[in-house]
């Protein structure tokens, strides 16, 4: 099962992008996403992440390892699309969505 992880530290004065984090089981970093950037998966999970001193809000998880495809949504979520299926609230309510679209 694959986490996705918010950062939310607030660094102060220092200007760090805090972005979204897929850990493993393992809590080793496997992809990655900056706040303004595209999604990255990694070859090998990286073992030396830490999630020390900083804080990170749960936003989901994956249970088959792998994401999908990342959309952004309207208002700066992300979504994964997967097998004609989507992480957003629209697809879980209407079976259907515009991110479908967009990954297509």
């Amino acid at each position: 099962m694959i986490r996705i992880l918010q950062e939310v530290t607030d660094w102060g004065e220092e200007n760090v992008s805090n972005g979204t984090y897929y850990v493993n089981q393992h809590d080793h970093l496997v992809a990655y996403m900056p706040k303004n950037g595209a999604y990255k998966e990694f070859s090998k999970p990286m073992k030396r992440f830490s999630a020390a001193r900083r804080k990170f809000k749960l936003l989901g998880t994956i249970d088959n390892g792998t994401a999908g495809i990342a959309v952004k949504g309207s208002r700066g979520n992300t979504y994964y699309v997967k097998d004609n299926k989507c992480t957003c609230p629209g697809f879980k309510f209407r079976g259907t969505c515009k991110h479908l679209k967009e990954a297509a």
